[in-house]
């Protein structure tokens, strides 16, 4: 235990450490980079505001676009484009959110492989040629995707509570598409779709690894300086708070019900954030240990596992109660969260799961910020949601100081009983 606590209080401090320089490339793009000593790898991740909430009316066309970057450029196909990435031990990826699409690199930092995989990188972003035989196979896929989702009673679920919280929001669509939508997108649409949004003003640039700040810049302004500036993507809508209840079955042939209860939330700037992320904690984030979980899983055995969480997006994203009961035992789960809810919401947390949620996600967070990766993200996260440079170092205060009343006083504020989306899936008894 001694040895543990000693490698906690290394981590924490290491992590208050952590020296995070920000500056503006030359053509716009912001640039969020930390230097970390010891293994010679260089983390590169790429945000661009050009997701599934940029798709207008042509849903999947951002996952479409981001999943095509790599398979071939001006100069080079998609054999030669891998056998560059693999010829220096690099790692190259996509993906698409619904906030941001994100292209990605791990490379080791010793010349001239950085440099190969680097101009490699480079040239993927800044110079790729859309082609119509890798269209067909991403659109062959994603329909696949598409048709699989229908079989699963999760995703139907999942698809239907975006739906409904967040209603005719640019969030509201699956972001791999529909069947319709994908057969209708174009060469022409994914090119319009690259130029449009992958754009310097358009970029959030995390960097993490063993170089200089010069060496950082140098990279930074290569990749900036290969794309056109452009402009930045205006804000999507604030998802507003409902303004009545929904009730929402989806029968499905299954033995079991998914159930999911909740709301519109908050973003990562709001002023109740950190109460809500420690309160959510409690009430049903920390796994078994939670509030949720003991009254559905250990007193009365609904359901394997009960559990919680808020989205955390630019436009606001959505607090969700989620679990899975047999359908006879579905109205009895439903009835307990929401009567769980309910207390959570009215009452003050009592002094010791305060004190043992505090010191769960402050010891857990030191581990969180341990790795490259991790940095990574949260580089990506303070840089693509403008929050502030200490956010890091500044978290565990935070969250130490937040009493039982905050937390109750947030829910108040946030949580209405009586706005709730209730969505099963599953055979009605």
């Amino acid at each position: 235990m001694r040895t543990l606590i000693l490698f906690l209080l290394l981590l924490t401090n290491a992590q208050a450490k952590l020296d995070i320089q920000y500056w503006t490339t030359p053509e716009g793009a912001k640039v969020f980079f930390a230097q970390t000593k010891g293994l010679p790898i260089l983390d590169v991740a790429l945000n661009f505001d050009a997701a599934a909430s940029r798709d207008g009316d042509q849903f999947g066309l951002a996952s479409l676009t981001n999943g095509l970057l790599g398979t071939a450029t001006q100069y080079h196909n998609e054999e030669q484009i891998i056998n560059a990435f693999e010829s220096v031990g690099a790692q190259f990826s996509t993906s698409s959110l619904k906030d941001m699409s994100i292209v990605s690199l791990r490379t080791l930092t010793r010349q001239p492989i950085l440099k190969k995989s680097l101009d490699t990188f480079t040239e993927v972003i800044t110079q790729p040629s859309f082609e119509q035989k890798y269209l067909t196979r991403e659109r062959r896929q994603t329909l696949r995707s598409i048709e699989a989702s229908k079989q699963s009673p999760a995703s139907i679920a999942s698809l239907a509570f975006d739906k409904a919280v967040f209603a005719n929001h640019p969030y509201a669509h699956p972001k791999i598409g529909t069947e319709k939508s994908i057969n209708q997108i174009s060469l022409q649409d994914l090119k319009q779709h690259y130029d449009k949004f992958y754009v310097a003003k358009n970029l959030t640039i995390a960097l993490v690894g063993d170089i200089t700040k010069v060496k950082a810049k140098q990279i930074a302004r290569q990749i900036s300086h290969g794309l056109n500036v452009g402009k930045k993507a205006k804000n999507n809508p604030v998802i507003t708070a409902l303004k009545s209840s929904q009730k929402i079955h989806i029968e499905f042939p299954s033995k079991q019900t998914h159930l999911l209860i909740g709301q519109s939330g908050v973003n990562r700037s709001h002023p109740d954030y950190y109460p809500l992320y420690l309160g959510n904690h409690i009430f049903g984030g920390s796994g078994l240990t939670s509030i949720l979980s003991d009254e559905i899983r250990e007193k009365k055995g609904l359901a394997y596992s009960a559990y919680s969480y808020f989205t955390k997006m630019k436009s606001n994203g959505f607090f969700m109660m989620r679990m899975q009961t047999k359908n006879d035992q579905a109205l009895e789960a439903k009835n307990i969260a929401l009567q769980t809810l309910k207390n959570f919401r009215n009452n003050a947390i009592d002094t010791q799961k305060l004190q043992d949620g505090k010191d769960n996600i402050i010891g857990g967070f030191a581990l969180e910020t341990a790795s490259n990766a991790n940095i990574l993200t949260y580089l990506s996260i303070i840089g693509f949601y403008e929050l502030p440079l200490d956010y890091l170092s500044s978290f565990t205060d935070k969250i130490k100081d937040i009493s039982a009343q905050d937390i109750q006083n947030a829910y108040e504020r946030l949580i209405d009983m009586d706005k709730l989306i209730i969505l099963s899936v599953g055979e009605q008894k």
